[in-house]
């Protein structure tokens, strides 16, 4: 507030000798042109750029007041000031409404003509908005029931204080319109919890369920290289291991009778389950049926996952691939007769981790769209799919409260990855302002509600991943030495990029709070973003020229292939449909990117000129992993799909064409040229790097850490050929917390 009608410090007249000089201020002229007085995250883009200031100027500071309010966050953000006027300049910030969807209607409207940049197109006076903000009053006063009326402001005095006396009445306005609205809070109100920890041993435990009657908490724990399902007396304190068995075992549920469990059982034995992507999608496994007075146990399902019990025990919901992409299947108690649930109409989403509602009508279940993760709900009868997040942020695992009235998850809208909670509706519906619920530096992940909704069993995670690199030969690709860190922190480093110089790398990290493009200088080992704000930003592909960086984000509301300049700037979108676009990969003399779209239902090669221009589909097989290359002339794109009835590797003109078989691979959804693109190298399993000749011959194994915990993603070949840059991820343990007091 003490930065609004700033004076403009005239010199009225050169003082005398040992005279001080007389200052006046002016209603039209608050701020001297050429300097910048105030804070710079709520600056105009006049004051910016140190032009000649009036009140419209204070208007559009308002209006990021307004924003910060109803969002909890800044319009402009940036990590520094130099970013921050960058934005406030070129950029339009995330809709309001996408951030917080439960704003009163039209209220966007107001902040978006507060924020205009132009300021012949701002508002022009503060009365201007003040009715405006007062037609929102009038409008949610209707659905007031216990705050009293509060009288429109007095017109303000017309004197040099107009502005920001205007700006004082209309901010108690909103405050009244907030306290109509009862939607403000961004922490559950009236909490007071107590958090105790329940598992201590030195590996991880997960995947917390309760008994019926409250008392019993089952989990996976590791035993060796694989994991089995334990159950703890939450009475006594004690541990015991329910399954035995060579196989890896996850995800337990518990029958509302108590008398059984499901659980998912890899079908190899041992070899742990492992996502295809951090909270992902599982394979090759089987649901199965242990009954707990017997200890027999039988495969109930086949390949399925996320099992879970109806309120009343005669169905389950699982999730499958049974007949295409990820959904969620209802079948009976005896795993038969299964009904998909769930569509979408894109085969690029998946729907995973199903958790009833108390009267069995709805099934809330997590949406997976690559990089973006939201929770959803279903009615079960009408098949109607609703929203309770659809944001920028990882939302993952929803679980209902027994009274119906929360759906909790886990989320990283607070910087890390926490429980949240939604209040819904009786139709499932989202009902007011989702409200944090834990606030631990841990990763808070795979809720559980107790019986009674009292409490909250969560696995809180400790894992990251670094970028590193191991030497190998340009000639073979096989080590000629050990691996070492390159990019290590306490956050997520992934997803590097070699510049073609070899001095940079770019790479994803959210070391910042928000997914952003950053670069590594290897000669001082100095990083610095290139992009800020929320949206996600993954996997940069460097033009040849190094002068740009094309990544893909959801910072429009879906993913998209963007690009923004090594020398800095705002990033620029280059495709602008609502679908799937991403993995972009610039052609060998960059005057175009190919990249991966579901466009037309299903993912796909598609190829566009390097601004964006000309897109075009190239392939209709459905294509699959990460990468895409460029054959050496720029004429063929080289990809990966099952369109020959197993994994292949594949090429296709950007002239249109048959898809053509182009050499067989280790792997294919990582693929990296060596540098005389003798060779192709790629990760298997997310375990063990191989290398693969073009021309043919036997793939060769290069590497795997004898950790089996350790996790190796997107290797990428060095331009000299001498190293192999990949993240390397590694849970660093987890354990079972309990927390008292949420309902």
């Amino acid at each position: 507030l003490l930065d609004f009608g700033l004076a403009k410090l005239s010199l009225q007249q050169q003082p005398s000798a040992g005279a001080a000089p007389t200052l006046e201020a002016t209603e039209d002229n608050l701020t001297s042109p050429g300097t910048m007085l105030g804070t710079v995250a709520y600056m105009s883009p006049e004051q910016v750029r140190a032009r000649e200031l009036d009140s419209r100027s204070d208007l559009f500071s308002f209006g990021v007041v307004l924003y910060e309010m109803a969002t909890g966050r800044l319009p402009f953000p940036g990590e520094s000031p130099g970013l921050i006027l960058e934005a406030i300049l070129n950029r339009a910030p995330i809709p309001a409404l996408q951030l917080n969807p439960n704003l009163p209607p039209h209220f966007e409207e107001v902040i978006n003509k507060a924020l205009e940049k132009d300021r012949n197109l701002r508002y022009q006076h503060a009365s201007e908005i003040r009715s405006d903000l007062q037609h929102l009053h009038r409008d949610a006063d209707s659905a007031r029931s216990t705050v009293e009326r509060m009288p429109p402001p007095p017109p303000p005095p017309r004197s040099r204080w107009l502005v920001p006396l205007a700006i004082v009445s209309v901010l108690a306005l909103v405050a009244s319109l907030f306290m109509v609205a009862g939607r403000w809070k961004t922490s559950a109100p009236g909490l007071h919890t107590t958090l105790s920890q329940l598992t201590f041993a030195e590996g991880v435990e997960e995947y917390p369920a309760w008994s019926p009657d409250g008392r019993s908490l089952l989990y996976a724990a590791e035993v060796g290289n694989i994991r089995k399902i334990f159950r703890k007396d939450l009475s006594s304190g004690e541990d015991s291991q329910i399954t035995h068995g060579p196989a890896d075992e996850l995800q337990p549920a518990w029958s509302p009778d108590g008398k059984k469990i499901l659980f998912v059982r890899a079908r190899q034995p041992g070899v742990k389950l492992q996502p295809g992507d951090v909270f992902g999608q599982f394979d090759d496994a089987d649901v199965w049926n242990f009954d707990l007075a017997s200890g027999s146990e039988a495969r109930l399902v086949e390949k399925a996952f996320n099992p879970s019990y109806s309120p009343s025990g005669d169905r389950i919901a699982v999730d499958a691939s049974w007949v295409g992409p990820r959904r969620i299947w209802v079948l009976d108690r005896e795993g038969h007769n299964p009904q998909q649930t769930t569509t979408d109409t894109s085969e690029e989403v998946g729907h995973v981790a199903p958790a009833w509602s108390p009267d069995g009508k709805k099934i809330v279940f997590q949406n997976l769209l690559r990089t973006k993760f939201d929770v959803r709900v279903v009615n079960l009868d009408s098949k109607q799919m609703t929203w309770i997040t659809n944001d920028f942020f990882t939302n993952t695992r929803p679980a209902w409260s027994p009274s119906g009235k929360f759906i909790y998850f886990s989320s990283y809208r607070s910087g890390g990855i926490n429980v949240w909670r939604a209040p819904v509706n009786r139709d499932g519906a989202l009902g007011g302002a989702l409200q944090q619920v834990t606030t631990g530096a841990g990763q808070d992940v795979e809720v559980a509600v107790s019986p009674g909704g009292k409490r909250l069993a969560y696995a809180t995670l400790r894992q990251n991943a670094d970028l590193w690199r191991l030497p190998v030969s340009p000639q073979t690709g096989l080590p000629t030495g050990n691996p070492e860190a390159v990019i290590s922190t306490t956050r997520e480093d992934s997803r590097g990029a070699w510049s073609p110089d070899a001095r940079s790398i770019a790479f994803n990290s959210d070391r910042a709070g928000d997914m952003n493009i950053w670069l590594f200088s290897l000669a001082d080992a100095n990083a610095r973003p290139l992009t800020n704000g929320p949206g996600g930003d993954f996997q940069p592909n460097w033009s040849p020229d190094g002068k740009k960086i094309a990544f893909f984000s959801s910072r429009s509301g879906s993913p998209n292939i963007w690009e923004v300049d090594v020398a800095g700037g705002a990033p620029k979108s280059l495709t602008s449909n609502p679908g799937v676009n991403v993995n972009p990969f610039f052609s060998p003399d960059g005057s175009h990117i190919a990249f991966q779209s579901d466009h037309s239902g299903r993912l796909e090669v598609w190829v566009m000129n390097a601004d964006g221009g000309n897109p075009r589909q190239l392939s209709n097989v459905g294509i699959t992993g990460h990468f895409m290359r460029w054959s050496d002339n720029g004429r063929e794109v080289i990809f990966r799909c099952t369109c020959t009835g197993k994994p292949a590797t594949m090429k296709v003109s950007i002239d249109g064409g048959v898809p053509l078989p182009f050499a067989e691979t280790k792997g294919g959804s990582h693929m990296s040229f060596s540098p005389d693109r003798s060779r192709i190298m790629d990760v298997v399993g997310h375990r063990v790097l191989w290398v693969s000749p073009v021309s043919g011959g036997a793939p060769e194994k290069v590497y795997e850490f004898p950790d089996p915990d350790v996790r190796i993603d997107y290797p990428v070949w060095s331009p000299d050929g001498k190293w192999v840059l990949f993240d390397r991820f590694l849970p660093q343990g987890g354990d079972i917390w309990s927390l008292s007091g949420v309902e």
